[in-house]
């Protein structure tokens, strides 16, 4: 999964900014991007809030590798928060002079971002798998943690958006 949400933030992270200026100046983007993304978190936080808890097998084949990498880049690409957050980062590192935004310098900051997301995610899911050996009872609640993160994420977006 970590390798596909990865290949997503490459995208996401250059388009935010490519298209720094345009972002920036025009709200009503920024707007449809929260107002997307608000029942998108909700429908995930609910799936996960109310999913039962079965036990996860180690993914052994190809195809399961494949559909882990399907299922990283589908919860990736429905991140959309993700564009006006490197809009944010990127204005003010260009704004600190840390950043040039040219193509060559975004293609390699969005590259950073990979490696950067992908090495979060592998340490997440080794720390994931410490945990299942240590306590199967923390596993049961796993699921529902990641619902309310995502229920939290979606209320604060339209409080947000509507305050």
């Amino acid at each position: 999964m970590g390798m596909g949400a990865s290949f997503v933030e490459f995208f996401q992270s250059y388009v935010a900014l490519a298209f720094f200026n345009i972002l920036t100046t025009n709200p009503k983007v920024e707007r449809s991007i929260i107002i997307t993304c608000i029942p998108i978190f909700l429908a995930i936080g609910v799936h996960y809030f109310f999913k039962k808890s079965t036990s996860m097998p180690k993914p052994t084949t190809k195809a399961s590798n494949a559909i882990g990498f399907a299922k990283g880049f589908m919860l990736s690409a429905f991140n959309l928060i993700a564009i006006p957050y490197y809009v944010f980062l990127g204005g003010y590192l260009a704004s600190s002079n840390y950043i040039n935004l040219r193509p060559q310098f975004i293609a390699s900051f969005s590259t950073g971002v990979v490696v950067g997301s992908f090495l979060v995610f592998f340490l997440y899911a080794k720390l994931g798998q410490y945990i299942r050996k240590k306590s199967e009872r923390m596993s049961r609640y796993a699921s529902k943690i990641v619902g309310l993160i995502f229920i939290v994420i979606a209320i604060s977006q339209a409080i947000r958006y509507w305050w």
